[in-house]
């Protein structure tokens, strides 16, 4: 039986700085006056910020793939959980308050990053079946997710909760059109990079900074591969770069880590305190709006940061003392025999 491979803990701090960014771009495009939004170091700035989720897609393939390096798993807890974030990604966009009213439907089909993450996961997942042709599959639907693109956009059955997914011209925040490349992208990096410094972290590193700078800027929502190669250049060096600190800075990271760790409860936490939870009558997104200075809306944003860190420190420990817990129990009962 194959070893199973060494947790690699640069991932967590990668994804807690994915996390990071992401309650910051949340609460800037939130909360920050509308004219300081329309200033030119807003747009350059924008343009990072439409790195976070490629970064976040790219993870879950490579998390994917190197625990299933040393053999394959079986799919269905995987699978539950994948299907758990698709729920999840409903529930947060059905109006509650106002489910008889004519865009009730439009809203609840809405697709967010959430929808895009899970279907990666389950494409992930057939990808596995096919054991020693799983990276030959992974590279087919990358292909096809980020060929696919621009003709996705004219694609309509008439069935608002499958259009949503082909392009964003149907209303959705996200389409599985390129995103679903990054996971693959991600998935198949994993086959030539274990995820040490080694010869391998070089060669992601120098073919991330080819496919950034050796090609023309491509704005979000681009609808050429331009856009897809280029923000997958940024992620992969950002990932060598990250693999390379995270044991230098370790000390005074944990945080981050456990962001990454519980970067799911963060997500769905920050955009509840945004968007939904009356403070009193209203959420804070109505309450205050896109008026607020830079400094404000950074307090802002450590105060949405810091509630969601602290929710995710909790969880994280309600599940270890329910280990625990069954392991005592299992204790117990062995003795009791």
């Amino acid at each position: 039986m194959a070893a199973a491979p060494q947790r690699l803990a640069w991932l967590d701090l990668f994804r807690g700085l994915a996390v990071l960014g992401m309650v910051w771009t949340h609460s800037a495009h939130t909360f920050l006056d509308a004219n300081l939004r329309d200033a030119p170091w807003f747009h350059e700035l924008d343009y990072y910020h439409g790195l976070i989720a490629p970064a976040f897609f790219w993870i879950a393939g490579f998390v994917r793939a190197h625990v299933t390096t040393g053999g394959s798993k079986p799919a269905w807890p995987a699978a539950k959980r994948l299907l758990m974030v698709w729920l999840i990604g409903y529930l947060m966009y059905v109006p509650w308050q106002a489910l008889l009213t004519p865009e009730a439907w439009k809203a609840a089909c809405t697709v967010n990053v959430l929808h895009c993450l899970a279907v990666s996961g389950l494409l992930m997942l057939l990808a596995e079946r096919f054991v020693r042709w799983r990276n030959a599959v992974a590279a087919v639907l990358l292909l096809a997710f980020v060929g696919l693109q621009k003709s996705a956009e004219s694609w309509h059955t008439g069935v608002l909760l499958i259009d949503q997914y082909f392009s964003r011209n149907h209303g959705s925040w996200f389409a599985l059109f390129p995103w679903v490349g990054f996971g693959m992208a991600g998935f198949l990096t994993r086959s030539f990079w274990s995820g040490t410094l080694n010869r391998g972290a070089a060669v992601v590193f120098v073919s991330g900074a080819l496919l950034t700078f050796a090609q023309p800027y491509s704005p979000w929502p681009g609808g050429e591969p331009e856009f897809f190669l280029e923000r997958l250049g940024w992620v992969m060096m950002a990932a060598v770069l990250t693999a390379c600190v995270a044991d230098r800075i370790s000390a005074g990271t944990g945080w981050l880590r456990l962001a990454g760790r519980e970067s799911l409860l963060l997500y769905v936490v920050h955009l509840l305190l945004i968007h939904a939870v009356p403070l009193p009558r209203r959420p804070l997104q109505q309450i205050i709006g896109s008026t607020q200075p830079l400094w404000t809306v950074f307090l802002i944003f450590a105060l949405l940061f810091g509630v969601s860190l602290m929710l995710g420190w909790w969880n994280e420990r309600r599940r270890v003392r329910v280990r625990q817990g069954r392991g005592g129990a299992g204790s117990k009962s062995k003795d009791a025999s």
